[in-house]
């Protein structure tokens, strides 16, 4: 069965090509029912295996998407050659038709392409990761002239739905405290994740960011949420390189 993958605009050179799944379509079951394209999550490994490839059938991929093995670290990795995984929460690359994959269900989905649409990478943020300075040391790495850079930030989990305890404040609050607004309950706050990264992202003078608001916690029939249930699978936000003037 067909994945529900949806194309994203974003103002990027016609060279970029860029899409995220739902949670619609495939053959994964029970809570992970059923596009999961995680093996990390405990769903059946054939189940998943079978989603990925009509996931690259769907999108007349040479190559399967490099999925990240991720671990809520602030490693980031450049990729030259195809490989079936990676340990990392951030990859980039500037070869052509190497598609680069990031899997969500409440983190950020982040998506980097430069103006010239010659190379891309993908990072997966989670508060943690955001703490860890992720996108700082990704930007670092990917580029000298980050202000060119354009960014998408894909469907997560709202700061209504996202509730966090103080020692979370603690850490980010060093960075700003308006990520935050108080709870009725002592000692927990909501948590603005994409407000933290953006910020961030406009410290590097980076004005192209765009932003997909949809609520994952909120729209159970379209996306995974951890924070809803907490043994759930994960979407899919991916990016690459059109080999050709030809290609779709």
């Amino acid at each position: 069965m067909d994945i529900q993958i949806r194309k994203i605009s974003w103002g990027v050179p016609e060279s970029i090509h860029a899409f995220h799944t739902t949670r619609i379509g495939g053959i994964s079951k029970g809570v992970y029912k059923s596009s999961n394209l995680s093996y990390d999550v405990g769903d059946n490994p054939k189940n998943v295996k079978k989603n990925r490839s009509i996931l690259q059938k769907q999108l007349n991929l040479l190559h399967q998407p490099i999925f990240m093995k991720q671990i809520h670290s602030s490693t980031i990795r450049k990729v030259t050659k195809p490989l079936d995984t990676i340990v990392c929460d951030s990859c980039y690359t500037d070869i052509p038709g190497l598609p680069l994959a990031v899997l969500s269900a409440d983190c950020l989905p982040i998506l980097v392409s430069n103006k010239d649409g010659t190379k891309i990478g993908v990072i997966h943020a989670g508060w943690r990761g955001l703490h860890d300075g992720i996108i700082e040391k990704f930007i670092k790495k990917f580029t000298k002239n980050p202000s060119e850079l354009i960014v998408w930030i894909g469907p997560s989990i709202s700061p209504d739905n996202y509730i966090i305890r103080e020692d979370v404040f603690n850490k980010l609050s060093k960075i700003s405290t308006k990520f935050f607004s108080k709870t009725d309950d002592t000692g927990s706050w909501y948590l603005d994740l994409k407000l933290v990264a953006k910020v961030i992202l406009k410290g590097f003078g980076i004005k192209k960011i765009f932003l997909d608001n949809i609520c994952t916690y909120d729209n159970s029939n379209l996306y995974y949420s951890y924070r809803r249930q907490n043994q759930t699978g994960r979407i899919a936000s991916l990016i690459w390189i059109g080999q050709n003037d030809s290609e779709d």
